[in-house]
């Protein structure tokens, strides 16, 4: 291969008529230069609007501007350098270089050739510097640094790729008298970087196997998303573009998709995880586990001559419900003395149930170790420990390395699952090694405490049919329609805990749908699971079918609804709205952007929401129509109602609030400025929660008078 000459056509080409002159710019300097760096352009353009325009890149930002000065933001910064560089010289050897397979007109591409590069090279640091800017945060002026940083970054990039031939390169030339300095040397240089970027990558793969939770924590989502960009931009340019073209082939692109068709599609690395052994549990069907509950728990007092019996529906929303939901449960057992006496089962979707699982799980250490909680050691500062973690970081490393590469590989590796990575993150935010997130969901009931600790109804849903499928303790005898994934014949059988918190928020793609063995009508077959959501988002069906199913006239139920989005209108009329923030019951005014495609999508998207509302208010009505019984309701738009209050007379607090609260993402990462704000609402009792403790509190002790009612909407 020789240095690609000028071109004899450029007189010809200046005679052109303006229009087609035009025509040939175009073509050959932009359209055929972005298509030829293809990989390059997607990356670049992909990094630089995920953290200007996506709301989950947003929050990464605010998350490292609340870190401040921790290693993670230089592994952050260090990534963007090895990103911007890998894309600026995979674009170089693409460019610079006459390439057999490639048609490219060199002369009409120059301005192409010479500049494009030079952007792949410094978006990245400048979109993200320009995202720190207009970040709104409590942590303003870490922001404000880091901005700084990015964009000296990408100014000092673009300074670099335009003197480098000054400072490096003209004296080889002149020695050598090449026309274009450094031609030939250059592009060993280029290759070599390359390979080199790209064996970091597959380290980094390897690693992020053998640590799958420790490495990824330490490095942080950005930089593992930026390095993981930056393998694929590598892989794409140098092996996939450059090594088919050189040899006068066309790109690889086309075969390797077909080999991830003929591998991935057919390729399932997501098994359900579950143990070895896991000790028998004896199930009782709903009724009769509930004579059994209340023999060993029996009723602290009586409520209009019945025994109270508290069950509670978790909604799902990421690491956000499962911070409110966990913080909800442990405060009300530290405010109410006599609640974890009357709390009977808890049904969650999602984030719900990890919030669940993991107050299950420490209340199960407690009884263990025979500690009451108290002081630092509280149930409720070990939950909000343990989901203050980073859960994205190691999902995040799963996806974009070792689950990426296995849907090229024909033999399945459970080991690069990335929901694997999610649960491992789990177990650990608990810091016993061998703590009930590890071990299988039946042993979270055995050994004596079967009915010491409130009953997980777990639900999923099932890809195939749609129906619901549960997890849980309790035997799902004639629960409508749905499947009992503890039951004969299932694999999910021994299931880990932390795996059936999963099963319960597989929401794609982030998490895969789950496989496993169960029976069908043909004898065994392969079931998927996804989110519980995709099903009904509140978890209050499943209630309502516990409750219809016990069918016990003494029982004085106390239905808690556990709400976690930021903006749902109350579900009880006769108490003050919680907030005027979100739509109404048509939604926001519709948009006519990509209508066709985006509407049924979000139809689907939004009536979950609906499924989720509409079962909230079926069963309040149920508790406290038809068995006069009571509804708590938890909504986390009380958390925005107490911020909004507490910022009316700052509109840029009221506008930071907004941003943070009203609609954070439903990732597995939360910034410490919303669980800040949800700790200080719960604890005040703020945005109307002071009222709803106010009412269980009047309920559990006989207070009937002192209970406001909530005749739901």
């Amino acid at each position: 291969m020789s240095p690609s000459a000028p071109e004899t056509s450029s007189a010809a080409d200046a005679a052109l008529p303006p229009l087609l002159a035009l025509w040939n710019f175009i073509w050959n300097s932009i359209v055929r230069v972005l298509w030829l760096c293809g990989y390059a352009t997607v990356t670049a353009v992909g990094a630089a609007v995920v953290f200007t325009r996506v709301g989950q890149g947003q929050d990464l930002l605010r998350l490292s501007a609340e870190n401040g000065f921790a290693w993670s933001n230089l592994f952050f910064l260090l990534s963007a350098l090895f990103l911007s560089l890998g894309l600026w010289y995979s674009a170089r050897l693409l460019l610079t270089h006459s390439l057999d397979g490639d048609q490219l007109r060199w002369q009409r591409a120059r301005f192409g050739r010479t500049w494009l590069p030079r952007v792949y090279g410094t978006l990245v640091p400048l979109a993200i510097g320009i995202g720190f800017l207009r970040l709104e945060t409590s942590a303003q002026t870490a922001a404000w640094v880091l901005s700084a940083l990015f964009l000296l970054l990408a100014a000092g990039q673009w300074w670099f790729y335009y003197k480098r031939r000054d400072w490096f390169m003209k004296a080889t030339a002149r020695a050598r008298g090449l026309t274009e300095p450094g031609e030939t040397s250059d592009r060993r240089l280029m290759l070599i970087i390359l390979s080199l970027g790209q064996i970091t990558a597959f380290v980094l793969l390897a690693a992020f196997v053998v640590w799958p939770v420790n490495l990824p924590q330490t490095l942080g989502t950005p930089a593992i998303l930026l390095t993981g960009l930056a393998g694929i931009a590598l892989f794409g340019s140098l092996v996939l573009t450059y090594a088919f073209l050189v040899n006068g082939l066309p790109a690889g692109t086309a075969l390797t998709l077909i080999l991830a068709a003929g591998f991935g599609f057919f390729n399932d690395n997501h098994w359900i995880r579950v143990a070895d052994q896991a000790p028998t549990l004896q199930r009782l069907a709903a009724a009769a586990h509930y004579q059994a509950w209340r023999e060993v728990n029996p009723a602290p007092r009586k409520i209009d001559g019945r025994d109270p019996v508290i069950l509670v529906a978790a909604a799902g929303g990421g690491i956000r419900a499962a911070y409110w939901t966990a913080s909800t449960l442990a405060t009300l057992e530290a405010r109410i003395p006599t609640f974890s006496q009357s709390l009977f089962a808890i049904s969650s979707v999602s984030g719900g149930s990890l919030g669940a699982a993991v107050y299950a799980a420490v209340k199960r250490q407690q009884l263990e170790n025979r500690t009451a909680p108290t002081g630092g050691d509280s149930t409720l500062t070990t939950v909000q420990r343990a989901l203050g973690h980073d859960f994205l970081s190691p999902v995040a490393a799963g996806m974009l390395f070792p689950d990426l590469v296995q849907r090229f590989i024909p033999y399945p590796f459970p080991e690069a699952d990335r929901q694997r990575f999610l649960e491992l993150g789990f177990e650990q935010a608990l810091t016993d090694p061998d703590n009930p997130l590890t071990r299988p969901f039946t042993a979270l009931y055995a050994d004596g405490y079967k009915f010491r600790l409130p009953s997980l109804l777990l639900n999923t849903t099932i890809v195939d049919s749609g129906r619901r499928a549960v997890i849980s303790n309790i035997a799902l005898t004639d629960f409508t329609d749905t499947l009992d994934l503890l039951d004969d014949g299932f694999q999910t059988r021994t299931i880990r805990l932390s795996a059936a918190a999963g099963a319960s928020a597989r929401f794609t793609y982030v998490s895969p749908a789950g496989s496993l063995i169960g029976p069908g009508a043909q004898g065994d077959q392969k079931i998927r699971l996804v989110d519980g959501g995709y099903f009904e988002n509140s978890g209050a069906t499943t209630t309502i079918d516990l409750l219809e199913l016990i069918n016990n006239p003494t029982l004085y139920p106390i239905l808690i609804l556990i709400r976690n989005d930021p903006q749902a209108p109350a579900v009880c009329r006769r108490r003050p709205e919680v907030t005027g923030f979100g739509p109404g019951p048509e939604g926001p005014p519709a948009s006519d952007f990509l209508s066709e495609v985006a509407s049924p999508v979000r139809a689907l998207l939004n009536a979950r929401t609906a499924r989720g509302r509409l079962a909230e208010v079926s069963s309040a009505k149920l508790v406290e129509g038809d068995m006069r019984g009571a509804v708590i309701e938890v909504s986390l738009a009380a958390v925005v109602e107490a911020e909004l209050t507490r910022a009316q007379d700052d509109p840029a607090a009221r506008g930071r609030i907004e941003q943070t609260l009203v609609e954070p993402p439903l990732g597995w990462s939360l910034s410490k400025a919303v669980r800040q704000s949800m700790e200080w609402v719960m604890a005040e009792g703020g945005g109307g929660l002071k009222d709803e403790f106010a009412n269980l509190t009047a309920v559990l002790e006989g207070r009937l008078a002192d209970y406001r009612p909530c005749n739901a909407r």
